[in-house]
């Protein structure tokens, strides 16, 4: 019987992770081969590692007045899930988490694979292969089938606190098939011409964390693809997640700074960039909100749906302009 080979996120020697980007897939993240330390040095128990071991996947889809979005998270403790669709201001939201007897499982591929959480409540997948990713989500009030292919992936991974790592793989602004129902309002994804955003996040991540995103996937005047990724407070450890497609080919972006009201996020939000590329200006339509405290995750979630305006200079030195662009903004605090 073959041993299989190690994903390239542990590099050469066994156990040592490898930091930057990856221009191929990364295979089977196989975290229980991971030498997991304590801040000092030492070795930890296997059951320590495992504990510190972390898992999240988010797929979102924006088109004019409408998002939809649903994510599952891992960890040892369980496995939790939320999904909604807002469409002409009309918002449904199914919430989920797992108990003893629910299918529970989370890929350790983000290429192949996948994650389910199915309850009685009504159940969340999503599945990538060759043929591309889909997510389902099935309840009595919510139902989303979206499918999608990836461009231009980001694949990072960076050191994550002293001893720990996290692997992020993104896309944005990828064409969107299918169909959402809540409640008395539908979507069709390819008829409002919306857009797919997927991030897969795994790793050692910390144990109390904080973070402020913004994501634009919208369409040109001249009908190009427009995708934005910039983050505050994930990965900034010496290399960044924050970038940009256009139509598909993806460019780098520096730090960013976000300006908004921590105590009514839905008000305006503005994010600029540290290095002078971008300056954007959000609009929230509605949000998700989460506020959660207990021994085992306490979490202060907000994520915005709505409309940005402002600009991005590419590579090449062109300026473009948004305008009621679609997209989402979040800020998020985590003990888990």
């Amino acid at each position: 019987m073959n041993t299989p080979l190690p994903s390239p996120l542990l590099g050469n020697r066994e156990g040592t992770p490898v930091f930057g980007h990856f221009d191929a897939p990364v295979g089977e993240i196989r975290a229980d081969q991971h030498k997991f330390r304590s801040p000092m040095g030492g070795f930890v128990t296997e059951q320590e590692r495992n504990e510190a071991f972390r898992s999240f996947q988010f797929i979102g889809v924006v088109g004019v007045d409408m998002a939809a979005g649903c994510a599952i998270t891992h960890t040892s403790s369980g496995m939790s899930a939320f999904a909604y669709l807002w469409v002409n201001g009309t918002f449904t939201q199914l919430r989920l988490g797992g108990r003893a007897g629910d299918t529970v499982t989370f890929a350790a591929d983000p290429d192949n694979g996948r994650t389910e959480l199915s309850t009685s409540r009504g159940s969340a997948i999503m599945d990538a292969g060759p043929d591309g990713k889909r997510l389902t989500v099935t309840s009595p009030d919510l139902s989303i089938n979206l499918t999608f292919q990836d461009e231009g992936v980001l694949r990072l991974c960076t050191p994550t606190g002293p001893t720990g790592w996290t692997y992020v793989q993104k896309v944005v602004a990828v064409p969107a098939r299918g169909l959402a129902r809540g409640g008395s309002t539908s979507a069709d994804f390819e008829t409002v011409d919306a857009l797919a955003h997927h991030d897969y996040t795994t790793g050692f991540l910390r144990p109390e964390t904080w973070w402020h995103w913004a994501c634009v996937a919208a369409r040109l005047p001249d009908g190009r693809s427009l995708g934005i990724n910039v983050s505050c407070g994930t990965n900034e450890s010496g290399y960044r997640e924050n970038c940009a497609w256009l139509d598909g080919q993806r460019f780098d972006l520096g730090g960013a700074i976000f300006d908004f009201d921590r105590h009514d996020t839905e008000k305006p939000w503005r994010v600029t960039g540290t290095d002078g590329r971008f300056g954007l200006r959000f609009q929230a339509g509605h949000g998700y909100h989460a506020d959660h405290e207990s021994d085992l995750m306490s979490t202060n979630f907000h994520q915005l749906f709505g409309s940005f305006e402002g600009w991005i200079l590419t590579d090449e030195g062109e300026r473009l302009t948004l305008s009621t662009a679609p997209g989402f903004t979040e800020s998020q605090y985590l003990r888990w």
